[in-house]
Formats: C-alpha cells, structure tokens, sequence
C-alpha cells in the first residue's frame, strides 16, 4: 500500500531516494519521538518540535488550552510535519561531495480537535505508548481536571512520502587519487540502562515493559 502522489508529497529532486510506501514511512515514524510541525500565526511561519503517537493513519499531539501551536493548527485545519533520522556522516576527499545517510519523512494530514474525555485519553494514550511500548498501562491515567487543561489534536493522514538514503560516499572519478581521507561515519541513537528516580519507595524494581524497551533500544537504531 502506498500514499497517493500529489502536488504536496511529490518528491522530485533525489526521487531515486523517494518511498510512498505506508509501511516503511510508518517505520520511521515510530522510530522517533520528536518530529517538527510547521504552522502559521498572523502570517509568520513557525516550525515546532513536540512529541507525538501514531494509531494506523492518525497521529495525536497535545497542550495546553493556550498553547499557540494547537490553536494554529485548529484554526488552519490542516498541518504539515517532518521526522528525521541521522544514520551515516559521509566524507569525502571533495568538500563539495559530503553528505548523510538518512530516513525522513513528511506528513500533510487534516487537523481536528478530540472533544470527549473518551477521545483525548486513546490521544494521549497511543502518545504515551510511542514513548514507551505498554505504557500507559503502569502509570495514573489523567484526572479530570487534566484533560480539561488538555487540549488533544489529531492528525489524520491524507499523505506522505519519505525520502531514504544508504549509498556510500561519492568521490568524483578523479578525485579518488587524492590522498584525503574517504569514509562513513555511521550515528546511533542509544539508550541507557534505567535510573529510578530517588524519589521511588526502597526495592521499587524497574517494570518489565521498562527493561524491555532498554533491551530492544541499546544498541541503538
């Protein structure tokens, strides 16, 4: 299955790098926790990084009931957002050549706002989940008072295309006796072993889903 090639999503410069496919822009969705989302106030264009989830075609987001990025994308309805992934530094012998080995994604989806505290807690809680696999179910649900604070969005997922990058460096053919050094320096994201807080009760145990994550996460991705 792959996302329908518009005007918006098209990518034309580097199409050989270009993927439509929901699957794989999916993947890299889930395998980041921040990503950037564009909006507009009083015509002056703003970029944000904010947390999200992802529940098949809708992702969800959240603030406070005066945050102005919330309320930007209420008002316009629609929304544009990015995840970007560094997996290799390339060096060349040319300055001109070096470059990155990458996974991006953009997403252009319809903004609406979750009214019922039934639909703001599946919100926060595939928010919650992306975070961490199974987590929402060890930890205090919100009260109330909360989730009247809280103002949830949903981003319904109209496109999407992602762009992927996993060639070696590029040297021009006459660059090559050179004697510069040419090579990929390969970037991870690792995560460390749990710390509990100093504020947990004496022989509290780190949760399985906690050590789980670790396990799966440590060597980076």
């Amino acid at each position: 299955m792959e996302y329908q090639k518009t005007s918006d999503n098209t990518i034309k410069r580097g199409a050989k790098k270009a993927t439509y496919n929901k699957e794989e822009i999916h993947a890299i969705l889930d395998a980041c926790e921040i990503c950037s989302v564009a909006f507009l106030i009083n015509g002056k264009s703003y970029v944000q990084p904010i947390n999200f989830g992802r529940s098949g075609e809708t992702l969800y987001m959240h603030g406070s009931l005066q945050n102005r990025m919330t309320n930007a994308l209420i008002e316009n309805g629609e929304a544009c957002l990015s995840v970007f992934h560094l997996d290799a530094m390339k060096l060349t012998r040319s300055a001109f050549h070096h470059s990155v080995n990458y996974r991006s994604a953009v997403v252009f989806g319809k903004v609406r706002e979750l009214q019922t505290n039934e639909e703001k807690l599946e919100g926060l809680k595939a928010i919650i989940n992306h975070f961490v696999p199974n987590r929402w179910d060890y930890c205090r649900e919100p009260n109330e008072s909360e989730l009247k604070a809280t103002r949830v969005i949903a981003i319904d997922i109209e496109t999407a295309s992602a762009k992927i990058a996993t060639a070696p460096p590029n040297d021009n053919a006459e660059d090559r006796e050179l004697d510069y050094w040419c090579g990929t320096i390969p970037v991870k994201t690792v995560v460390e072993f749990p710390v509990s807080d100093t504020t947990m009760k004496p022989g509290a145990e780190i949760p399985q889903h906690v050590l789980d994550f670790y396990e799966k996460r440590k060597k980076g991705f």
